[in-house]
């Protein structure tokens, strides 16, 4: 089996809100949705109160589930299956997800699968940078789709977009050489509230006054004796996220460097820095930490991050038993922190862990919850 521990340090949690219902004690209601927050449908969805025993849950309607606390409780988990996602993806993982009615009574559980896809029409760019001094290529870019032209005159093949307005990202490089990156990004300008229809055709330029910045990427601080990780830049506007591949605003190791910036953001747009790094140990244990910070685009300048020590020197699971055990220690205080915990079999099925530090309340370890007897979870690994 392969094991892993994950600690996230985040700047920006996904915002949580606590709220009572009537009943007996404190509702709790569960939202199932893909990953572009669209409505999903999980093949199974489980709960336990506390530590108590995991019972099967069925929907109060589609992709909505909910059951109580009784009254003096808080800690409670849920756990979802989701349908698999096409034979070369392999099986979905089981998600459990243990928390608090503290730090939210609607949770959202995440299917990839098992939910409608967004409308998405395509539409043609017609991109013009020889405006900009030393363009060889431009690239347009959606949050969903990517393309580029092979000279700074030619249109890019159509780019997908999502209904009903997003935004595009236009970008000029330096080479015609691909793949390309940020070192070779010399202009770019958001595209906004763009109403896509089929047959859509857009004509879009670039000029020297779109020329790009630079900041830097301070060294990332890792926990002693942890090898170099690695760190990326996208932007978050109100209409889309861009982080895809070669269009990043920046990337490399965790001993710093550079990131692109962008003229004309406002007030609602974000860099989003993105750090990661991980240790394997003997025995296929794996340990990881990652970083996730939004600075507003308006005053953002050089970034940084630390990545606080989560594992002791000699960390190991206990695997003795019939579920992993994973023991923790806990950065400093005020840190922003939630765990994860995930084990996999040797057929590649996986159950995912997350738990916040409400839930664990000082425990000096997690274990892995044990889902086998509850209806539609037969597959569920635990060591």
């Amino acid at each position: 089996m392969k094991k892993g521990l994950g600690l996230l340090v985040v700047a920006l949690l996904t915002v949580w809100l606590a709220g009572c219902g009537g009943g007996p004690g404190t509702k709790v209601t569960v939202h199932a949705q893909n990953d572009r927050g669209a409505q999903a449908f999980p093949l199974a969805v489980a709960y336990r109160v506390a530590d108590g025993e995991w019972a099967w849950l069925p929907p109060d309607q589609e992709a909505v589930y909910s059951f109580y606390i009784p009254q003096g409780k808080k800690r409670y988990g849920v756990a979802v299956r989701c349908p698999t996602w096409g034979m070369m993806m392999g099986p979905e993982p089981v998600r459990v997800y243990e928390l608090t009615t503290d730090d939210t009574t609607d949770p959202v559980v995440l299917c990839r699968t098992g939910a409608p896809r967004p409308p998405r029409v395509r539409v043609t760019v017609h991109g013009d940078v020889s405006a900009v001094t030393g363009a060889q290529t431009f690239s347009a870019v959606s949050e969903i789709d990517r393309d580029h032209s092979s000279s700074n005159q030619e249109d890019v093949e159509p780019v997908m977009i999502k209904e009903p307005s997003r935004d595009l990202l236009l970008l000029a490089y330096s080479t015609n050489a691909f793949p390309y990156g940020p070192a070779d990004l010399l202009a770019a300008r958001v595209f906004r509230g763009i109403e896509p229809e089929e047959g859509l055709e857009l004509s879009l330029s670039l000029t020297d006054a779109d020329a790009v910045g630079a900041a830097q990427v301070e060294p990332v601080t890792l926990p002693a004796g942890w090898p170099a990780g690695d760190y990326q830049v996208a932007l978050q506007t109100q209409g889309g996220r861009f982080d895809n591949y070669y269009e990043l605003l920046g990337r490399g190791t965790t001993g710093g460097g550079t990131y692109r910036t962008v003229s004309g953001l406002t007030a609602d747009d974000f860099y989003v820095l993105g750090a990661h790094a991980q240790v394997s140990d003997p025995g296929g244990t794996r340990r990881s930490l990652a970083y996730s910070h939004w600075v507003p685009a308006a005053s953002a300048g050089d970034l940084e991050a630390d990545l606080p020590a989560a594992f002791a020197e000699s960390y190991a699971p206990d695997l003795g038993g019939e579920r992993a055990s994973f023991g923790l220690s806990y950065p400093e205080a005020g840190s922003a922190v939630a765990f994860s915990f995930s084990v996999t079999s040797n057929d590649h099925v996986t159950t995912k862990a997350w738990v916040s530090p409400a839930w664990l309340a000082g425990a000096a370890s997690y274990t892995m919850p044990d889902l086998t007897g509850v209806p539609g979870f037969s597959n569920a690994v635990t060591r």
